[in-house]
């Protein structure tokens, strides 16, 4: 935890599992060593498990993408649901993307002059087709989190529904009750 702990955070590290649950103290690792690469007002902190795999979905798109770090579904749910060992195997993967990152920018700018020319001819190129991704991938997690929702009122109206029958036969018991103590007094 030493990487972290070098690293000013706005929350005191407590259990670590948990402060990095809701995503934003990963956002702002990243935003320590690479501000203009994360826009740190998309993370808030939460507590819902929605709004956590929120985040990290929104985090997984706009900012690992780039540093080559994409964790899949599955390692999202472990780190939200602070499963132990999750969230320090992915602060390892982040270590290492965001050095191999550093590299690669500080090689990209030695070696930017003399390829300015035909970076810039893909660059239109390259362009369109990441905003056209990223397009896709923020419709992709928006109609998933719709879906999600759905499917937990879909659970909430059937456990509704399942309670209202329960206490329709409870009533229909207590009615037929009733009605055989008053034919039995006739």
């Amino acid at each position: 935890y030493t990487w972290v702990d070098s690293i000013p955070l706005s929350r005191p590290k407590r259990n670590i599992a948990r402060d990095f649950a809701d995503c934003c103290l990963a956002a702002e690792i990243v935003s320590h060593y690479f501000p203009k690469l994360v826009e740190l007002h998309n993370y808030s902190a939460q507590s819902s498990m929605r709004q956590k795999m929120y985040n990290w979905d929104t985090f997984n798109v706009r900012v690992l993408r780039k540093l080559g770090a994409v964790l899949n579904k599955g390692e999202i749910e472990a780190i939200c649901q602070c499963k132990p060992g999750a969230v320090e195997l992915f602060l390892r993967s982040l270590q290492v993307s965001i050095a191999r990152y550093k590299t690669e920018r500080q090689q990209k700018n030695g070696n930017k002059s003399s390829m300015h020319n035909s970076l810039q001819e893909n660059k239109n190129t390259v362009e369109a087709k990441v905003l056209s991704n990223e397009v896709d991938q923020e419709l992709l997690i928006e109609k998933e989190q719709e879906i999600q929702d759905l499917r937990e009122t879909v659970d909430i109206l059937e456990q509704k529904v399942a309670k209202l029958e329960q206490l329709l036969r409870l009533k229909d018991a207590k009615i037929f009750q009733l009605q055989n103590s008053l034919s039995s007094r006739e």
